[in-house]
């Protein structure tokens, strides 16, 4: 297939071209949800044919699962960067504020991103939807090695009440001035769970 614009192609070695275009996929799903970012445009953006991000990522959904691995992987290495700050004799429950502190800097960095799967919850491949189940699975352990495995439910109560808080934040505009109270209530919300 030849290629309609004839604009030259800056030419990059391996790693460069694969890094500018998780680049541009980082950016382009970070602004809207996976069905509304077209391949074209992620192709336009890291300089390249759609022909060669396919060479590096056999499909839209495997670049799109990779862009979601990394940004897992960040996350939890910045919450454990701020979990390890913290004295070693931290309350459990202020370990699970700072850890919701972390994730709403996350979800404020790339709002719309974060949000689409939320907004529509089959709407991403199946790969990074498994990805998301381990991450809370992930979060359930660490929540149990904290405050106690029969607590489970609890847990998951959390979870699901930071994500609904969090989408109606990002729908708000993620006004800073209502990060803390936002971890605030949700470490209430299992406060008021875990008496239960």
């Amino acid at each position: 297939m030849s290629r309609a614009d004839r604009r030259p192609r800056r030419r990059l070695d391996v790693a460069q071209r694969r890094a500018a275009i998780l680049d541009a996929a980082r950016t382009a799903f970070g602004a809207g949800a996976y069905q509304q970012v077209a391949l074209s445009r992620i192709a336009e953006a890291a300089d390249a044919s759609e022909a060669l991000v396919l060479r590096y990522f056999t499909s839209k959904a495997a670049l799109y699962v990779e862009v979601v691995r990394e940004a897992i992987a960040l996350l939890l290495e910045h919450q454990r960067q701020a979990d390890e700050a913290l004295p070693p004799a931290t309350d459990p429950l202020e370990r699970v504020a700072t850890s919701a502190r972390v994730y709403l800097d996350f979800v404020a960095a790339i709002p719309h991103g974060w949000a689409g799967p939320l907004r529509a919850p089959f709407g991403e491949p199946p790969e990074a939807e498994a990805l998301r189940v381990e991450l809370r699975a992930h979060y359930v352990g660490l929540m149990g090695e904290l405050l106690g495995r029969e607590s489970e439910l609890a847990f998951h109560g959390y979870l699901g009440f930071l994500d609904a808080a969090c989408l109606a934040w990002v729908e708000s505009g993620c006004p800073e001035r209502e990060r803390e109270p936002l971890a605030a209530m949700a470490v209430g919300a299992l406060r008021g769970a875990l008496r239960a």
